[in-house]
């Protein structure tokens, strides 16, 4: 027991019911009767609860402290008597007009009466003891350990909210998997695209290097000569088949493929209908919510695999295909035999069409940005944006210049994850350009053609004979 002359641990026993209760705040040292209890009879609880955030209310407004009352003792115990309905009324506070005129109470025993917060919690009467307070405190303190535990199951550990519904990754992990994705193309692009041709190809090409390239940038010649720059080129063409057939559902035939052929006849046209129907905020949200919850009903996780609901067989033929076409197109600029990377290419279109996927299952709208020059297909010859581009090349430049090539497109995030705020964006991953200005080999030392310069040459070639 302490003695009567010991404040400190009655300072400590207060500073923690205020910190838990902050109906102690009435507590004095004046008073009467001088509620002490030792350190060691605390409950553990109550001493670490002093570090403890704790959710309770305000439990008797200080307006009140001046209507106070004191009532006769009942069974050895002195109370406060707090008007009820009418004290509520006149004092004006709206936050404790409810009508009921049900007030807290103080004994002078240092022990306030707290009512039941929820039906769950046992109800106190005025006039509580102390060691009914010890058990409310108790019960409210593993209460609120009980919420945080389901609090910390139900969010990530970004503290985005977790949902079964939707598969709801953080940005981090679709930007990884975007770089990872970008990393292949590159590698791919580099394997067999660099370099000097060891022999000519004997089959003939199928489509113009303008038709194909045409639209990536004005320098695509000195490109497909340059042995370190071509590439760069080759992974400009891959991201905008890439984007165009299978992120992309703006034109026909394009996006879903992840859906099969139920993409070709039901999503796509179904799609299309829905979203040009979109004229404001809410109609965003409906739209983007349908689109989410569509994709997760149509290809569900089970036990951490997808499985879809529908025939997957044509999604991977069409992969076949796909791949198979850009390897025919880009054959005749190949700086070897294009066979071993049929693998290699069909894996890069396949984890193409699955990022597709992850995005479609979000509520929030990811999607590629794409820069235009002058003309409405032409993707080079605008500004440089240093907020929303990043230069490939080591090279400095003191304005910001002109985008040569897009090597590869810019992710961008409409909306947050619980599907609100669509009309702001965010740049999650910057696209990849060159600003510089391509030669081909060996432009620089040749020689401008003079006028007479073939009638010398010829010339010369009869005197020799």
């Amino acid at each position: 027991m302490t003695t009567e002359g010991s404040t400190d641990v009655r300072d400590s026993t207060i500073s923690a019911l205020k910190l838990s209760c902050p109906s102690a705040e009435v507590l004095s040292s004046s008073m009467e009767h001088p509620f002490v209890v030792h350190e060691a009879e605390t409950p553990p609880l109550l001493r670490e609860s002093e570090n403890e955030w704790s959710d309770e209310e305000i439990l008797i407004p200080k307006a009140f402290h001046s209507s106070w009352q004191t009532k006769p003792a009942r069974n050895n115990r002195p109370l406060l008597d707090v008007p009820g309905e009418e004290g509520l009324n006149g004092s004006g506070s709206s936050s404790l007009s409810s009508g009921t005129g049900r007030v807290p109470v103080i004994t002078k025993t240092g022990a306030p009466s707290v009512p039941a917060k929820s039906p769950s919690r046992p109800r106190f009467e005025p006039g509580s003891s102390q060691d009914e307070l010890m058990e409310r405190i108790v019960a409210v303190t593993r209460e609120r350990d009980q919420l945080r535990q389901q609090l910390r199951m139900s969010t990530t550990k970004h503290g985005s909210p977790r949902s079964n519904g939707h598969y709801r990754p953080d940005d981090r992990a679709l930007v990884e998997e975007l770089q990872t994705l970008r990393w292949e193309v590159r590698q791919w692009s580099e394997r067999y695209f660099s370099g000097t041709s060891a022999k000519r190809q004997s089959r003939p090409a199928l489509y113009s290097s303008k038709e194909l390239f045409g639209h990536l940038t004005d320098n695509y010649a000195a490109y497909l000569k340059h042995p370190q720059d071509r590439p760069l080129l080759v992974q400009a063409y891959l991201w905008s088949k890439l984007q165009a057939r299978i992120f992309s559902s703006f034109h026909k035939g394009c996006g879903y493929v992840w859906a099969g052929k139920l993409g070709d006849r039901k999503l796509r046209p179904l799609n299309e209908a829905i979203r040009k129907g979109v004229t404001n905020e809410e109609d965003a949200e409906e739209y983007h919510h349908w689109r989410a919850l569509t994709a997760n009903l149509l290809v569900p996780e089970v036990n951490g695999k997808w499985s879809p609901s529908f025939d997957a067989g044509p999604i991977l033929k069409w992969i076949g295909k796909f791949a198979s076409r850009i390897r025919r197109k880009l054959r005749p600029w190949a700086t070897q035999s294009l066979r071993p990377g049929k693998e290699d290419l069909k894996t890069i279109v396949s984890a193409a069409v699955a990022l597709d996927l992850k995005f479609k299952k979000q509520q929030a709208d990811y999607r590629f940005v794409t820069y235009t020059g002058g003309k409405a297909n032409q993707q080079y010859g605008y500004m440089f944006y240093d907020s929303e581009m990043e230069d490939i090349d080591d090279e400095e430049f003191e304005k910001p210049g002109r985008v040569e090539l897009a090597v590869a497109p810019a992710l961008e995030r409409c909306g947050n994850a619980n599907g609100y705020i669509y009309d702001q964006s965010f740049i999650l991953l910057k696209s990849d350009v060159s600003r510089r200005v391509v030669r081909s080999k060996g432009a620089a030392s040749r020689l401008p053609r003079s006028k007479n310069r073939g009638v010398a040459t010829r010339v010369r070639s009869i005197f020799r004979l």
